[in-house]
């Protein structure tokens, strides 16, 4: 395993990249995860959102997606909000649910979301072949894949919370 620092964004890859591979990035929150029926995020703060994501379980659906994906011969990044000292968190949950990932990157909080992500994406486009893919549930991060040229999968959850927090995207 090697750490990862950039600017705005921090990890750890667990398996060395390779330029003749594809890597797809999935989102953590509300795309890996499945918040539990009747639970309402839209006024609760990131950390707190964050400290009870630890009890969800995982959305088999996208799993399934991401391990079909993984059996292929891609390379799986996660790329996710969350901050840097929930690195070590991300990871073991992702572990403790055996969900196949080469790399995890978490944002440093230098900037929002979709900007952040659109680093990691760039990041990886250096580090693989190619970006396959953004499976993300935010629409701003979803904008920010397409202004960098990446296929994306939008997937429709936490709509409410999306259209109570509007970012502002530009191209990075």
């Amino acid at each position: 395993m090697k750490g990862i620092a950039q600017s705005h964004f921090v990890g750890i890859q667990r398996v060395q990249p390779h330029k003749s591979r594809i890597v797809h990035a999935f989102d953590l929150d509300d795309t890996i995860t499945q918040k539990p029926d009747g639970f309402d995020n839209c006024g609760m703060s990131k950390d707190d959102f964050f400290d009870a994501s630890r009890a969800f379980a995982p959305d088999n659906r996208i799993v399934d997606l991401l391990r079909m994906m993984h059996q292929w011969g891609d390379s799986i990044a996660i790329c996710t909000a969350r901050p840097s000292d929930r690195l070590t968190e991300s990871f073991n949950w992702l572990r403790k649910w055996n969900i196949p990932f080469d790399v995890i990157l978490v944002s440093t909080g230098l900037d929002n979301s979709s900007n952040t992500k659109q680093h990691m994406l760039k990041y990886l486009r250096r580090s693989y072949r190619m970006v396959g893919t953004l499976i993300d549930d935010s629409p701003y991060n979803i904008e920010g894949a397409r202004l960098q040229r990446i296929k994306r999968i939008h997937v429709l959850k936490n709509c409410e919370y999306w259209n109570a927090h509007p970012e502002v995207v530009v191209k990075v």
